[in-house]
């Protein structure tokens, strides 16, 4: 047989012969749809930094939307070491960001401070391409160091709310005057959100929970919104405000103090109707297209159909787990609103090491703005990603995970 196999095998390739293609001879046609379905911001950019052919192919103006990374930052470190995992595509990525001390990702950019004895301004920065962005206003920090405040910030150009030492507050532009006010709210800030022309604030009032209701236009405060609290035996909540398409949603979760087994982990998602003439809560089945993605001071939602396989009606959430003799783990687990089931996820080795997930964030890293010195992003991205290229190398053997 071995004989046949060989005559069988030349004949067939003295009739078809192989075609060698360039790569930078591709369509750019083809190369479009292939940058189309990079939702990993890695792999968009090593895509960009093969040729120039294909870095003219993905246009940063025709990037498309990219899935949310988990990130770690160290706590109160003068020089961060960011670390970012992408479910995308299972592969993490390491950030120097020197002489700095970092609060945490918000808004697709890292809120930052520099470590320096005078007293300098906070600022955002896009670990992908460089830029730095003023915060929009003066923060009072205690030795201006950014203990005791905490800034989770939504949307940069709108409102920002945290806390200054023990007041909390709330920081939103009124449309009258176009101009920042200040506002200390009495009770714990949970979340905000901006929806209908309306800012909602959601108030820990110790007993139970409160939306207060602030109009933009004026800044004059509405009737506040009882939260719904429908999950009994709430001795560790975590709730949460979300604007989206379908309205607002007010996310009740729950987990045990200390969680023995993931599944022990609770959500309920309700949307307010009939808002404001008689304002009330509707619990949700499921969410249809939605993803929300949950950690410990923020969350937000996404469309699963802007993005290639991934399924919507999820809750993405992160939560520390105890083991089976003695400590802890953090780990990525998944909520089917549908089946009304949980899952692990896999996850980066370093996740959780040295931190807790008070130190660990969902974020959405943009290209949407240039480096400020006119350099491409690839070449900016390469050299601020400290571990970007032994990272690349390691991807082509396979992520190095550990898994459910």
């Amino acid at each position: 047989m071995a004989p046949l196999q060989k005559k069988a095998r030349k004949a067939y390739n003295h009739n078809h012969t192989q075609t060698l293609v360039n790569w930078a001879e591709l369509h750019p046609d083809m190369l479009r749809i292939i940058g189309s379905k990079l939702c990993d911001f890695g792999s968009f950019v090593k895509f960009r930094a093969v040729c120039k052919s294909w870095r003219s192919a993905a246009d940063l103006s025709e990037c498309p939307r990219q899935f949310p990374c988990l990130v770690d930052w160290p706590h109160m470190q003068q020089n961060t070491t960011l670390r970012v995992y992408s479910p995308a595509s299972c592969t993490s990525h390491i950030f120097q960001v020197p002489n700095a001390l970092c609060y945490g990702p918000f808004g697709g950019e890292l809120l930052m401070k520099p470590n320096c004895p005078m007293k300098m301004p906070l600022f955002y920065l896009n670990p992908l391409t460089g830029v730095k962005t003023a915060f929009p206003f003066e923060v009072q920090l205690r030795n201006s160091r950014p203990t005791g405040a905490y800034w989770f910030h939504l949307r940069i150009d709108e409102f920002a709310a945290g806390k200054e030492g023990l007041r909390h507050v709330f920081y939103f532009k009124i449309s009258e005057n176009d101009e920042w006010t200040r506002k200390e709210i009495d009770d714990e800030l949970r979340a905000v959100a901006y929806h209908d022309h309306k800012y909602f604030l959601l108030e820990d009032r110790n007993v139970d929970f409160s939306v207060l209701v602030i109009n933009k236009s004026n800044g004059a405060e509405l009737p506040s919104i009882p939260f719904p609290n429908s999950i009994t035996n709430l001795n560790y909540p975590f709730n949460y405000l979300v604007a989206t398409t379908n309205g607002l949603l007010a996310i009740v979760g729950f987990k045990p103090l200390f969680v023995k087994d993931l599944k022990d982990c609770r959500f309920e998602v309700h949307r307010l109707e009939n808002y404001p003439e008689n304002p009330h809560w509707t619990k949700l089945n499921g969410i249809g297209d939605l993803i929300l993605f949950v950690d410990h001071f923020n969350c937000f939602a996404l469309k699963a159909s802007d993005y290639h396989c991934f399924e919507g009606n999820c809750i993405y959430f992160i939560c520390s787990v105890q083991k089976p003799k003695r400590g802890s783990k953090h780990v990525i687990g998944r909520f089917h609103m549908g089946l009304n089931t949980i899952e692990e996820l896999s996850g980066p080795t370093w996740f959780g090491k040295g931190n807790s997930t008070v130190n660990s964030a969902w974020t959405q890293f943009g290209f949407c703005r240039e480096p400020s010195d006119g350099a491409d992003l690839s070449s900016s991205f390469l050299s601020s990603c400290d571990s970007f290229l032994s990272t690349s190398a390691a991807a082509a053997r396979g992520p190095r995970v550990d898994h459910a």
